[in-house]
C-alpha cells in the first residue's frame, strides 16, 4: 500500500466495503477546494486498492465569481492532467440564477450534470466530498427548521440515486492536514466567507463556539446523524406501513387521509414529513401541528405553503393543491 494511502485508507476501506451497490467506476465532483481536492488524490492513490477501475472529474463553473470562478476551473484542469483521468466541465450562466436562493440553484445544477454524465457515461457512483463538518452544518441548521427524524440524519453517506460521500466521517482539519503534508495545493472560495449564507454564518460562528465548549463536537454531531440514519431505517418501515393503511393517493396533486391515522401522533408526524416530500411541499414544524390537529375540525380549507391546502371531513383529510380543489371538488 502506498504510504501517500496509510493516513486515511482505513476509512475510505471501509466505507467502500459497506457500499450496497458497485463503485468500480467513480466520478467525483471536485471545485478545487480542500475537500474535494483531497478526494481526488486519496480515491486516485488508493484505487488499486478500492478496486477502482475508471476515475473521473466532474466540474461546474458557476461562473458566479467571475475570474476566480475560472480559475477554480482551470485548476481542476490541472488536477486532472496531472492524474492523467478524465475530466467533464460545464459552465453556468450566472443570468440563470435566481437572486435568491442561489445556492440551492448552484446545488441543483450542479448535481443536474453530474447525474448527466454518470448516466450518459455509464458510472456506478457519483463521489462527492462531504466531510464532518458538512453533516455538522447540516443538523445544526435542520435543527434549527426543526426537523424530524429523517431531517436529523443530515447528509446521507449514500444514496439510492448511486451519489457517495466516502469521507463523510472524516473532519474537515483532517484533510487540511493531510494536504499539507503532501504539499498538495488547493483553492480558497471567496464566497464562503459571506456570512449572508446561513451555512457560513454556523460554519463560522456557531461550530467554532461549540468546538470551544466540546473539542469533539464535529465528530460527535456527525455520529449523532449517523445513528438517526440507523434509527431511520427502523421507523421508516413502521411509517410505510401506516402510509398503507390510512393513506390513498389519488395522483400528484392529493391524497387522502384516514383520521384514524393520527391516533399515533409522534408516527403521523414523521409520516407526514415523508408524503409531503413526496409531493413537494415544503412545510415548518407549525404546518404539521396544524395538520396533526386536524383530526378536531370537521370542515373549511386550510392552507399549506407552494398552493396547497388541507380540507377535513368528519373520518378524514383531503390534502391537494388550492386550484385543484377548486376546479375537482366543488
Amino acid at each position: 500500500m502506498s504510504s501517500d494511502c496509510n493516513l486515511l485508507s482505513s476509512e475510505l476501506t471501509a466505507f467502500f466495503h459497506s457500499l450496497n451497490h458497485p463503485a468500480s467506476s467513480v466520478l467525483v465532483g471536485v471545485s478545487g477546494g480542500a475537500d474535494s481536492v483531497a478526494l481526488i488524490h486519496l480515491l486516485h492513490t488508493c484505487r488499486e486498492q478500492l478496486k477502482i477501475s475508471r476515475l473521473a472529474i466532474a466540474h461546474v463553473n458557476h461562473s458566479l465569481r467571475g475570474k476566480e470562478s475560472d480559475g477554480d476551473e482551470a485548476f481542476v484542469k490541472g488536477i486532472a492532467d496531472s492524474l492523467q483521468i478524465e475530466l467533464f466541465t460545464m459552465t453556468l450562466s450566472p443570468s440563470s440564477s435566481p437572486q435568491n436562493g442561489i445556492e440551492e440553484w448552484a446545488r441543483l445544477e450542479r448535481y443536474r450534470f453530474f447525474h448527466q454524465i454518470k448516466q450518459t457515461e455509464k458510472f456506478d457512483s457519483i463521489a462527492t466530498a462531504h466531510t464532518a463538518n458538512d453533516q455538522a452544518e447540516t443538523v445544526i441548521m435542520r435543527i434549527m427548521r426543526g426537523a424530524g427524524l429523517r431531517g436529523l440524519r443530515g447528509v446521507l453517506a449514500q444514496r439510492a440515486d448511486g451519489v457517495i460521500r466516502p469521507l463523510l466521517s472524516v473532519e474537515r482539519s483532517v484533510l487540511e492536514e493531510w494536504l499539507k503534508e503532501q504539499g498538495l495545493p488547493y483553492r480558497i472560495d471567496s464566497s464562503n466567507l459571506d456570512q449572508k449564507f446561513r451555512r457560513n454564518w454556523v460554519r463560522h460562528e456557531i461550530i467554532p463556539l461549540m468546538l470551544k465548549q466540546e473539542r469533539d463536537a464535529v465528530k460527535n454531531i456527525a455520529l449523532s446523524a449517523s445513528n438517526a440514519a440507523a434509527a431511520w431505517e427502523i421507523l421508516i418501515a413502521e411509517i410505510n406501513i401506516w402510509i398503507s393503511s390510512y393513506v390513498i393517493k389519488h395522483d400528484r396533486f392529493s391524497f387522502t387521509v384516514d383520521k384514524r391515522g393520527l391516533s399515533d401522533e409522534k408516527l403521523a408526524l414523521e409520516a407526514f414529513l415523508v408524503l409531503f416530500d413526496e409531493y413537494g411541499i415544503s412545510v415548518s414544524k407549525l404546518h404539521l401541528n396544524r395538520v396533526v390537529s386536524g383530526r378536531m375540525l370537521f370542515s373549511g380549507e386550510h392552507l399549506l405553503p407552494g398552493g396547497w391546502g388541507f380540507y377535513p371531513s368528519r373520518g378524514s383529510i383531503l390534502f391537494t393543491r388550492r386550484d385543484y380543489y377548486k376546479q375537482y371538488y366543488l
